[in-house]
């Protein structure tokens, strides 16, 4: 509970020394002359005797129930927070085959896929250390292989972004796997394109910049787009290309007659292709061979990616007064109505 007018609470100690005179000058109060009061004093008080004092106790209970009523007692319901711009944000992922390769990370060795998973939830969320999260812009999941696929749209409600990003996993059939570096930018660049033409800041959000960050371990063997093409549409649309090569020395698992062993994966990223797809359209290209260097790569883009959020939030209440001054009235109504009837006092 809070109070929209607290200063009103500075008439408290105004009427403290009210009560505190009224008191004294009661104590002060005329009556009839008697030249003993000691057979009054032992005499049995009645009900109304032992009680004399509660009209005045519940007229000062009212008094201090209208004080509270008027600093406007009020219960905060919910908020809204109303984000006004922000960048448009498509994160691109490859979930092929070699995804499933592990790298060592903390004593233990890691696929690809699952390092990317975590990172991208700190990315979007932030990790409470070097990374804030995107709270206020709009985020867009998009995965490849062999074909690429929008699985999440460009939103800034990012839960749902979150459960889509714990389902991300490698390919398991050999007709989807492959890397369509290509088409993933071209489908991710049109999103961005009709986020912008239908966005319209006169309804309340203004997207300042659109970016996709792409992530692969391979090089393009698939698709329609080839990655220089693909570039140039996101150039022309505006759209500024981060791109990440996760790569380093990677190991597959495998079982075989006397047990398990580890068996090298190879660096197949095309730093080059990579690279051109970024200064063909103002990104930067970043190469990623560890899980602390991935976490590093998203907070030098988080941080290259900065914009000057708009937003306000507005709260709405439920008005508690309303009650107090209806109690603080009746406290002090029935006060006068007993202290001039039931307790009324002769001179």
């Amino acid at each position: 509970m809070s109070f929209e007018s607290p200063w009103a609470f500075a008439l408290l100690p105004v009427l403290a020394v009210i009560i505190f005179l009224i008191i004294k000058q009661g104590g002060r109060r005329r009556g009839l002359g008697f030249s003993s009061s000691f057979p009054l004093s032992v005499g049995i008080k009645s009900v109304r005797q032992r009680f004399v004092w509660l009209p005045f106790l519940m007229i000062a209970a009212g008094s201090v129930l209208l004080i509270i009523a008027l600093a406007r007692p009020r219960e905060k319901l919910d908020e809204s927070k109303k984000v006004t711009n922000g960048v448009a944000i498509e994160l691109v992922i490859d979930h092929s085959g070699s995804m499933a390769a592990q790298i060592e990370n903390k004593g233990r060795y890691t696929r690809r896929i699952d390092i990317v998973k975590k990172t991208l939830n700190d990315f979007i969320s932030g990790d409470g250390k070097t990374l804030e999260g995107r709270p206020d812009d709009m985020v867009g999941l998009i995965s490849f292989a062999r074909f690429a696929d929008t699985l999440a749209p460009l939103s800034l409600s990012h839960d749902v972004l979150k459960d889509f990003t714990a389902g991300l996993d490698v390919v398991t059939s050999r007709d989807e796997d492959g890397t369509s570096i290509g088409d993933a930018v071209a489908l991710a660049a049109a999103r961005l394109k009709s986020a912008s033409e239908n966005n319209d800041p006169d309804k309340g959000y203004e997207i300042t910049s659109k970016i996709i960050i792409l992530l692969t371990d391979g090089e393009n063997n698939a698709g329609k787009y080839s990655p220089r093409e693909a570039a140039q549409l996101a150039a022309d649309w505006g759209v500024k290309i981060y791109s990440i090569g996760f790569g380093g020395t990677a190991y597959y698992k495998v079982n075989g007659i006397f047990g398990t062993s580890m068996v090298p994966a190879g660096d197949a990223v095309d730093r080059a292709t990579l690279s051109a797809l970024s200064e063909l359209t103002g990104g930067e290209y970043f190469q990623a061979d560890s899980a602390e260097e991935l976490a590093a790569v998203y907070q030098a883009i988080d941080n290259l990616e900065k914009t000057e959020i708009v937003s306000y939030t507005r709260y709405r209440y439920r008005e508690l007064f309303t009650a107090f001054a209806i109690a603080g009235l009746i406290m002090i109504s029935a006060g006068l109505v007993l202290d001039s009837t039931v307790f009324r006092r002769l001179p």
